[in-house]
């Protein structure tokens, strides 16, 4: 920031002996880049003076206001005060003067002056609504100002007054502003008693019935933050309407509304370009998902607009620590017991358990095995498993916003046993080339197929002669065709296979006579 020192250049204009006339002072103003100067200067004429008020600056303690009787080339200070108005009574009918104000810093640094404002004092004078710049109806109330001679009046929305009526005079009168929002002008014209005509005066007023959001923004996008994320709102508004206010309401936030700006602060980059702007930090315990922005904006005549809705939703996600799958504890043929460390989560919700006979377990519904909400349980007995099959598993923390982190994959495999033998009972309807076979049922949950083997002398194995193999577990007979068994006495026997490959033999049975 630049800044130069205020000095008061003093100019003796006439020097005389023993006496100093017509000293006029002309302030060198020192500017100060971050103060803003005052802005929306109105001005009210009125018959030898003129009224004049400004929008206040946040930043400032004090305003200085300047005129000029030489449109521009000499400026006076006329005062100095904490007030956001001044009537100017030093002034004559019909001439125009030029205002501009300043601000005055906390460190008495002064800011760069305003834009120039006219304006022209009279006997006669036209205010609407008090001389407000905004009005929010069409209905407005007339302040007239004339000498005690005038005895009629007219008044029009046209220059030329058109199919205008004169009327009695009154210092105040109703009128009706034509429709349509914009800039709107009143004129009026006065006679007297003995016929003569007035100047015209008018005045004008800007009529705004409506108020709109266009667009409504939130980034860094996507939308998708951590507690404590900073972000810029910013709110659009119809007409780039200035001097109203903005927020955003965010669903959950507890801190309320949050105000945007169109000043130049908190992260508006423009002042008064219709854009309202600011950057926002989110608390650190702010959390949820899926949550409803909605942007709210009120003009500075007081209409509000419909709110606007964020076309997404944004979340606050918090995700849980994972926690450490220890593995398999105990293991039998149809269960397998894991363990797994205590979770930390301030925010934890459940356990849930999920298996896949294949690596890369994920969070898949279809691999879901069980629930648990209780942080302290961190042991699981998963039952009604098959024996002798590898088990994958993975454990997910879940939070209370639904958001979930997954384990180390850790496997387990079920004890796999040897299967329980069948009983083979004693061929019957042996005839002279065939026999029936008959067995019980293996109850096994990995059972996969039963092998029928055949010798022509005791002691079956594996090794023998392979006859044929069942894979459906109810069927528990089989009619062996081909034989001879006039010339030849047939041993047999079953055995039952796993899924692991694994066997057992059943009793041996013969078709030789006892």
């Amino acid at each position: 920031m630049t800044k130069k020192l205020l000095y008061m250049l003093i100019i003796a204009a006439v020097m005389m002996p023993s006496c100093l006339e017509d000293i006029e002072e002309v302030p060198l103003v020192i500017e100060d880049e971050d103060l803003q100067a005052p802005s929306g200067i109105r001005t009210v004429t009125g018959d030898g003076q003129i009224a004049l008020s400004w929008t206040s600056v946040e930043e400032a303690v004090a305003y200085r206001l300047y005129r000029s009787a030489t449109l521009g080339e000499v400026w006076v200070r006329i005062t100095e005060t904490v007030d956001t108005f001044h009537v100017d009574e030093a002034v004559s009918n019909g001439i125009q003067y030029l205002y501009s104000a300043s601000s005055i810093g906390s460190s008495g640094v002064e800011s760069a002056r305003s834009e120039p404002v006219p304006a022209v004092p009279s006997v006669y004078s036209l205010l609407i609504n008090g001389g407000l710049e905004y009005t929010g109806t069409r209905i407005v109330e007339l302040a007239l100002t004339a000498p005690a001679s005038t005895a009629v009046m007219r008044i029009s929305d046209i220059p030329d007054f058109g199919s205008a009526v004169w009327e009695g005079f009154s210092t105040s009168r109703g009128w009706v502003l034509p429709e349509g929002d914009g800039v709107k002008m009143v004129y009026a014209s006065f006679q007297d008693q003995t016929g003569a005509l007035s100047p015209a005066v008018s005045a004008s007023i800007e009529l705004d019935t409506y108020a709109g959001i266009e667009d409504l923004t939130i980034t860094p996008e996507p939308h998708i933050y951590s507690p404590g994320s900073n972000v810029h709102l910013a709110i659009m508004v119809e007409g780039e309407e200035t001097g109203g206010s903005a927020s955003v309401d965010i669903e959950g936030l507890s801190a309320g509304p949050i105000d945007l700006f169109d000043d130049g602060r908190g992260g508006d980059p423009i002042a008064g370009d219709g854009s309202y702007e600011t950057d926002y930090t989110f608390p650190s315990l702010f959390r949820g998902t899926d949550l409803i922005v909605a942007g709210g904006f009120i003009d500075r005549v007081g209409n509000e607009a419909v709110p606007l809705e964020l076309t997404d939703r944004i979340s606050f996600t918090d995700p849980p620590d994972a926690v450490r799958l220890i593995g398999s504890i105990d293991s039998t043929t149809s269960m397998i017991t894991i363990r797994w460390e205590e979770s930390a989560e301030e925010n934890f919700a459940a356990y849930r358990i999920y298996r896949d006979t294949q690596t890369g377990v994920t969070d898949d519904p279809a691999l879901f095995v069980q629930g648990l909400d209780f942080r302290s349980q961190t042991i699981y007995p998963d039952s009604d498993l098959d024996q002798g099959v590898t088990y994958y598993y993975r454990i997910y923390v879940v939070n209370d916003l639904g958001e979930a982190s997954g384990s180390n994959e850790t496997a387990a495999s079920t004890y796999d046993a040897l299967p329980i033998p069948v009983t083979l009972s004693d061929p019957s309807a042996v005839g002279s080339d065939r026999l029936t076979l008959e067995w019980t049922i293996n109850p096994d949950s990995d059972f996969s197929e039963y092998r029928i083997y055949r010798a022509t002398s005791p002691g079956v194995t594996e090794s023998s002669q392979f006859v044929t193999n069942i894979t459906d577990r109810e069927i528990t007979w089989f009619d062996d065709i081909g034989l001879d068994t006039g010339a030849n006495i047939y041993y047999y026997r079953v055995l039952v296979y796993d899924l692991g490959g694994q066997y057992s033999r059943s009793n041996e049975v013969t078709t030789a006579t006892p």
